[in-house]
């Protein structure tokens, strides 16, 4: 059977390489569509640049209908990647201790998750709920006209428009495209919050008190993160953490939104709440912190952060 460590880094990886995989289909799905518009666009484009009125209406109906097809792929893979993150916090915690109370508790995540995806008890979408609105949302359609309308409008140089739109769909090194944009504003990092609340159930449930500040760094992780990477903490230490002046600018006057335990460094933040029982956090805590400050100022002077 797998320890405690050995499990967290399958669910990082887990949720890594579904991330991953989502953002693959979206890129797909985004080449997809480009090449869809593409002859109508040109057309569209060449009479523009003749003078002559043009309509986008059968880009906009294809755009939709490309959309209403290509898009609920993205949202299937979310949902399954987020349900078995539940079953993955169940093997996690119960590396950590025996209770006869496990099944339950991972039953009530199970619950959770289909609460917060905006899925009924008959496994139907909910109207208005999370994956509804964003299946359903009219933002990113209007979004589409408003910039087709912006690029015929500007340069008339055919290439030059050519080349906007295929910027604006598919992305290019300095923007992402649109509908993996879309997908950002809905459901960014959402597998790692699904994760980290499930989490903090089990912990509430089974009384536990310290956690790992888990997840490792990378180059653009923030200062609160380089510095509690691989740390053990308290629930009383993460309260404190409304405090620190990088956390309360990023939240401004939403501080109140902010949970320690769920939203760690931030918005956008990676990390995890690794929970461990007392015995663990005892025998380790000391030694750990040593270690991990070690790592992390070595990361930092390696990378000049």
């Amino acid at each position: 059977m797998p320890t405690y460590k050995e499990v967290s880094k399958i669910k990082s990886d887990f949720i890594l390489k579904r991330e991953d995989a989502i953002k693959n289909t979206l890129a797909t799905l985004q080449g997809n569509l480009y090449d869809k518009l593409f002859a109508d666009f040109v057309k569209i484009a060449t009479n523009k640049a003749a003078g002559k009125e043009v309509d986008i209406n059968k880009l906009q109906i294809q755009f939709k209908r490309f959309y209403n097809l290509g898009f609920p792929e993205v949202m299937k893979q979310t949902l399954s990647a987020a349900r078995s993150l539940s079953d993955l916090n169940q093997m996690y915690f119960s590396t950590l201790l025996e209770s006869d109370r496990l099944d339950e508790i991972h039953n009530k995540t199970k619950s959770l998750v289909e609460k917060r995806l905006g899925i009924d008890e008959n496994g139907k979408l909910k109207k208005g709920g999370f994956t509804d609105k964003i299946l359903e949302n009219q933002r990113v359609q209007k979004l589409f006209v408003k910039e087709v309308k912006t690029i015929l409008g500007g340069n008339p140089d055919i290439g030059l428009m050519q080349e906007k739109l295929k910027n604006f769909i598919i992305g290019n090194k300095n923007s992402t495209g649109i509908l993996e944009s879309h997908y950002r504003n809905y459901a960014q990092n959402i597998l790692t919050g699904i994760d980290r609340s499930n989490s903090v159930v089990y912990a509430d449930e089974l009384g536990l008190q310290s956690f790992y500040y888990g997840g490792g760094l990378i180059k653009t992780s923030r200062k609160m993160c380089l510095k509690n990477n691989g740390k053990i903490f308290t629930r009383a230490q993460a309260e404190k953490w409304r405090d620190l002046p990088e956390i309360r600018d990023m939240y401004g006057d939403n501080i109140a939104d902010y949970d320690p335990l769920v939203d760690m460094g931030g918005f956008g933040c990676r990390h995890t709440p690794d929970w461990i029982t007392q015995d663990i956090a005892n025998k380790l805590k000391g030694e750990n912190n040593a270690k991990a400050k070690e790592k992390n100022d070595a990361f930092k002077e390696r990378n000049d952060l």
